[in-house]
């Protein structure tokens, strides 16, 4: 029986890697418009625009600059210099090795689609195995075609699936080291330690809450500390361009009355506080009262919390979104709205680029884009509430790592242990 089971599962997660191999080719022949020419508005006319040829020599990986080392953020003009670059250090180190063996813009495109389509298909079968078709959410996303290889974000995402993968099958200190692995690609697997160590707390695991703790600042310290130490500045370029830039044009801070970037970062800083108190919060009630800290839903809401808030929101942050639609049991029509309004976001923004530049005047797809920007935030609003409120899928449930040296259920503080 348990034999049967395995092999349903497993192939399901085939098939889903199967449909994801299929979105993601879909992905590259919408960039792969760019290849040529890469120039003036075609690449937002075709909706092929992408910062893997536009960060390739803006960020020196065409001269070969190994990043960080000599690199600086120069404060007076906003820009960064010398091998600097906006993005973590692993995610730069990636950067860099994809540019090695290639001499031009298409080929770094070529290249780089090349080296992140295992992780794209590493996430599905990671979502595969642990909720089966649900999966397909993933696999058959259009944001898999829109985003796949816009930037880099398929690293991160691997990163953080990998981390709720082994959190599911009862190794919280592992995803935590996996989260912190995640956040030297992107920032964003930080904030899923924080459920992982309120999880321990909630079952009085005070040591388990510590290893969970040190095991993700030592790893993040293991792959900063080279780069800080080298040459801290270079390192810390990263940081301060983000620290001092503006809201991006996709964004709600951007329809908003201006603000200076101190001003920003005060306001969106706060709010975003606020919500991961109140995401903890209902994650340690929901505890109290069904015996499971419900780390995976309370995660996604603390994500959805960030994109709502943030002042940077990106394109690409959708495929950050995706894997929550599949592990937490929210309904499928949340999935269906939020592919459609990023789909309006993607085409007004690089229509309103194309406009910009040859169509002046025309406003139809700076309205779509406006549009598309008040509708997402509404949905990421009430994504942060539907999350807390759903039931984690079954990936846990099924090989008994949620379930493991349970407790007793005695209110107020009978808490079941997650292992």
């Amino acid at each position: 029986m348990a034999s049967g089971t395995e092999t349903r599962r497993f192939s399901a997660a085939a098939i889903v890697v199967a449909v994801c191999a299929a979105f993601l080719l879909g992905g590259w022949f919408l960039k792969a418009q760019c290849l040529d020419p890469w120039a003036g508005s075609h690449q937002y006319e075709s909706l092929c625009y992408n910062d893997i040829q536009a960060l390739y020599q803006a960020r020196g990986v065409d001269q070969r600059v190994f990043p960080y080392v000599h690199g600086s953020f120069d404060a007076s003009t906003n820009e960064l210099r010398d091998g600097a670059i906006e993005y973590p250090v692993l995610t730069g180190l990636f950067m860099y090795a994809a540019g090695t063996g290639v001499d031009n813009a298409n080929g770094y495109l070529i290249a780089t689609a090349m080296l992140l389509f295992p992780f794209g298909l590493l996430v599905a079968f990671l979502l595969g195995r642990l909720e089966g078709w649900r999966a397909l959410m993933w696999a058959a996303s259009p944001a898999l075609v829109l985003y796949s290889f816009h930037n880099w974000d398929l690293l991160v995402v691997a990163a953080a699936a990998a981390g709720f993968y082994a959190y599911r099958r009862g190794h919280p200190v592992a995803a935590a080291a996996l989260f912190a692995l995640g956040a030297a690609f992107k920032m964003y697997p930080a904030f899923f330690v924080l459920p992982l160590i309120a999880a321990a707390l909630a079952r009085r695991n005070a040591k388990e809450a510590a290893s969970v703790a040190g095991t993700a600042a030592g790893v993040f310290a293991l792959v900063n500390l080279p780069f800080a130490i080298v040459n801290f500045e270079g390192w810390w370029a990263t940081y301060g361009f983000h620290r001092v830039r503006g809201p991006n044009f996709d964004n709600i801070w951007n329809e908003l009355p201006k603000m200076t970037p101190e001003e920003l970062n005060l306001i969106t800083g706060i709010l975003t506080l606020v919500a991961f108190g109140i995401a903890l919060w209902v994650g340690w009630n929901r505890a109290r009262k069904e015996g499971l800290y419900p780390v995976v839903a309370v995660s996604a809401a603390l994500l959805a919390a960030f994109m709502l808030f943030s002042k940077v929101h990106s394109p690409q942050y959708t495929l950050w979104l995706l894997p929550f639609f599949v592990l937490v049991r929210v309904n499928v029509l949340w999935w269906i709205a939020y592919a459609a309004a990023d789909l309006l976001v993607y085409v007004g923004v690089f229509r309103f680029f194309f406009d910009y530049f040859e169509n002046p005047g025309a406003t139809g797809a700076e309205t779509a884009m406006e549009v598309g920007v008040w509708v997402r935030a509404a949905l990421l609003a009430g994504l942060f509430v539907a999350f807390l409120r759903a039931r984690e899928g079954a990936g846990g449930e099924r090989t008994g790592a949620l379930t493991s040296h349970p407790l007793p259920r005695v209110e107020p503080v009978g808490v079941a242990a997650e292992s």
